[in-house]
């Protein structure tokens, strides 16, 4: 039997490791969407990940004809016709609940819908638009707070999940569906949401309003906008609306009041570039003063897939690394090529001769064995360096 993963991003690298591990007597073959550059960003490149590991990389036409073959959909960007192929085996992972969610976006509209829960399926394909038999789902809550992005990495965890719990049922043919209910059955297109002319609807109540912020949140995309200033977060106030929908009536360097239909809201500006401007400086007292620093503790900039943490480890700014780990900060998060706080900080106990960054990593329990993308830990990345610093940090694991 041979084994085709088409699709991006997290969710078709890991299901290609973990197959590769633990199958490796199937070969394996990919094809990456069409948009991968091959260059890894806040989700890993596909088509980079099968060309550092010698993977086979094939186009849907050579496929076709097999008549071993298991096809795995994990996000791919190309719409399946089964007519097409001999096997039968094609299955695909969609973010929702299916039957409920068909289509685009699925990050955004149970969002903008004030769902509670949505979910992954694994499903077959057949010649509908995500109608084929289910196979298995697994339930996601949505929290009040959840952005998109907070939805599509729940996504990615969830669905990396089903993959692998049903991989040897795919395997041995073994698989038991059903056929997707009639009832509580939607679908969007592409052409429901325009991102490229994304505005803010103001002629809504304001939970409305909260509901498309929270939506419309993706940094790695688009944040949503009031005025031109991006936008990340709203707060529904007591005082209801006595001016018109859309009407500005307080501005300040954090945020924007608006009327609604009905409540005013606080829409929160964002701040993520004066965090990291805080955050290299070490200007504690300045960062203290910014609104909802629980959420930039888990953003990560743009082009490196830097987090705050990250940019105090590397300046060595112990007073604000100490207060980001404080207010939620996550010391084993990587950046865009897989380097973790702890690698940061390695840099800037060598730069400073001081280990008082490190002797912080190592209070609050960061992995010195998570290999980053080129398959190098921390220790590895010593042993050129110093192996001082890494004799130091052996003897002080707890």
């Amino acid at each position: 039997m041979n084994i085709c993963v088409a699709g991006k991003n997290n969710i078709a690298v890991e299901i290609c490791q973990y197959l590769t591990q633990y199958y490796p007597m199937y070969p394996i073959k990919i094809i990456p969407n069409r948009n991968d550059k091959g260059i890894d960003g806040f989700q890993r490149s596909f088509l980079k990940y099968a060309q550092e590991n010698g993977i086979e990389i094939t186009t849907l036409e050579k496929v076709y004809i097999d008549s071993d073959l298991l096809f795995l959909s994990l996000e791919f960007d190309r719409i399946i016709n089964p007519s097409l192929f001999v096997s039968r085996r094609l299955f695909n992972i969609h973010f929702s609940m299916l039957p409920a969610y068909k289509g685009m976006y699925t990050s955004a509209f149970p969002i903008l819908n004030g769902e509670k829960q949505t979910g992954v399926t694994l499903h077959y394909i057949d010649s509908g638009i995500d109608t084929g038999d289910i196979i298995a789902q697994s339930v996601i809550e949505i929290n009040p707070t959840d952005t998109a992005k907070d939805l599509y990495l729940k996504y990615i965890e969830q669905g990396t999940l089903l993959v692998k719990n049903h991989l040897q049922y795919l395997i041995e043919n073994s698989v038991k569906a059903y056929r997707q209910p009639k009832e509580e059955s939607t679908y969007y297109s592409k052409s429901s949401i325009d991102y490229s002319n994304l505005c803010l609807n103001f002629h809504s109540t304001a939970y409305q309003l909260s509901l498309q912020v929270r939506a419309f949140h993706f940094r790695d995309y688009q944040l949503p906008k009031m005025l031109g200033i991006p936008i990340i977060k709203a707060v529904i106030l007591d005082t209801k609306s006595e001016a018109k929908p859309g009407t500005v009536l307080f501005e300040n360097r954090d945020k924007i009041t608006v009327a609604t239909i009905d409540y005013d809201i606080d829409l929160y500006k964002d701040c993520m570039g004066l965090v990291l401007d805080c955050c290299e400086q070490n200007r504690l007292d300045e960062l203290k003063e910014i609104p909802f620093i629980t959420y930039y503790v888990c953003e990560k900039e743009l082009v490196h897939g830097w987090t705050p943490l990250m940019v105090a480890a590397y300046n060595n700014s112990i007073d604000v690394f100490c207060y980001l780990m404080e207010n939620g900060a996550q010391i084993n998060v990587q950046n865009n090529n897989g380097t973790t706080v702890f690698m940061y900080a390695k840099d800037a106990a060598l730069r400073n001769k001081d280990y008082s960054i490190i002797d912080l990593c190592l209070h609050f329990k960061a992995d010195p064995y998570i290999r980053d993308y080129s398959s190098k830990d921390l220790f590895d990345y010593l042993q050129d360096q110093s192996v001082d610093l890494a004799d130091y940090i052996k003897k002080n694991i707890s």
